[in-house]
């Protein structure tokens, strides 16, 4: 260097001496950014496959037993809960195109704004539904007179726009200022985080998973006659279990993460050791729209009961449609072809005639 003082060094990663975030919010780290596309695509495939059959299947059986006027408030709550699952679903094919575009969004600003958005509602409003129907359980076995005036439809729908709109303000606070990086097109994501987003997050932590976890411990501790307990135990387990194996690792993860970028003085660093943990973590709370259809529709007798009944409707009405293709292939295509198709449906026919 002494031979040319004007040289100027390689353009390197620097942090700031004085450890504090908010100089370096403005600038960008350099991240491994496809290391995630893999994993987060093949979980998106496999959720988006499995879990939007599953949530139309259930809000079909919902939409009958609502019909028969069953299901009472929890049909209210589970409705509101495979909604949020839908709308989270229907967004995965635009996290699939961003992932194998290499992490660049060329939707615009407007259209990650809106899916970032429905993320966020997504995961809050599921928790809190859930905690509604963790209560509804409760209330439902353990005070079942005193209750009744709580535990009715209208209270239920109160209950609903309530939670929607609470979930709305909060997670609309996150995504002020913009969450999409319009130099790298990155949507949802920045490398360091701001200091109020850091805030913001932290606060998510602490109101969207440790007061819900707290809430359902205190409804799996409480003092109930032992007849009563095994009753309400079994649906409190399983959200309890649901809701800490899809939403803790993403919250944990979080946490740490964004207290410690308030703390350091090498932000770039704690990113990019965290950054595929992190993100796989993100993707794995996507696991709930596949796994609410399961747990909240199928452990409801009635809801299972009328869900079998429209299967048996569906599949009844596919066999009436083979049994005249049938009649018509006999009439028509008198063939060892239509022989053979005769020695498979003839049995249907004659069932279903009997």
């Amino acid at each position: 260097m002494s031979g040319h003082p004007n040289l100027v060094p390689p353009l390197t990663l620097l942090t700031p001496s004085a450890g504090s975030l908010s100089e370096m919010s403005n600038d960008s780290c350099n991240l491994p950014l496809d290391t995630d596309i893999f994993g987060l695509t093949c979980t998106y495939g496999v959720i988006f496959s499995l879990g939007l059959p599953s949530n139309l299947l259930s809000l079909w059986g919902l939409y009958h037993l609502g019909r028969s006027g069953g299901g009472g408030c929890q049909l209210v709550y589970i409705l509101n809960l495979l909604l949020s699952d839908l709308l989270q679903l229907l967004t995965l094919p635009l996290w699939i195109l961003y992932l194998q575009g290499a992490h660049r969004w060329p939707y615009g600003q407007l259209t990650c704004e809106l899916v970032g958005y429905v993320f966020y509602v997504n995961v809050y409003a599921s928790v809190m539904f859930l905690c509604l129907i963790a209560l509804d359980r409760c209330l439902a076995i353990v005070y079942p007179l005193s209750s009744r005036r709580v535990r009715t439809v209208r209270v239920a729908v109160v209950c609903g726009v309530v939670v929607w709109t609470l979930t709305f303000l909060f997670c609309l606070s996150g995504l002020l200022p913009s969450v999409f990086d319009g130099d790298r097109l990155l949507c949802l994501e920045q490398y360091p985080v701001s200091p109020g987003y850091a805030y913001f997050k932290i606060t998510t932590v602490a109101l969207g998973f440790l007061l819900p976890l707290i809430y359902l411990k205190f409804l799996l501790s409480a003092t109930l006659q032992p007849t009563l307990r095994h009753k309400i135990v079994g649906i409190l387990v399983v959200i309890t279990v649901n809701f800490i194996v899809v939403f803790g690792p993403y919250h944990l993860v979080g946490g740490y993460r964004f207290v410690s970028l308030l703390l350091t003085d090498r932000p770039c660093d704690l990113e990019r050791s965290l950054f595929l943990v992190y993100r796989l973590c993100y993707g794995l709370t996507s696991l709930n729209t596949l796994l609410d259809p399961l747990f909240y529709i199928f452990l409801c007798p009635d809801a299972r009961l009328e869900l079998q009944r429209s299967l048996s409707y569906l599949i009844y009405s596919r066999l009436q449609i083979m049994v005249q293709f049938y009649h018509l292939a006999e009439m028509y295509v008198p063939t060892s072809n239509s022989l053979q198709f005769k020695s498979i449906i003839a049995p249907l026919s004659e069932s279903m005639t009997a």
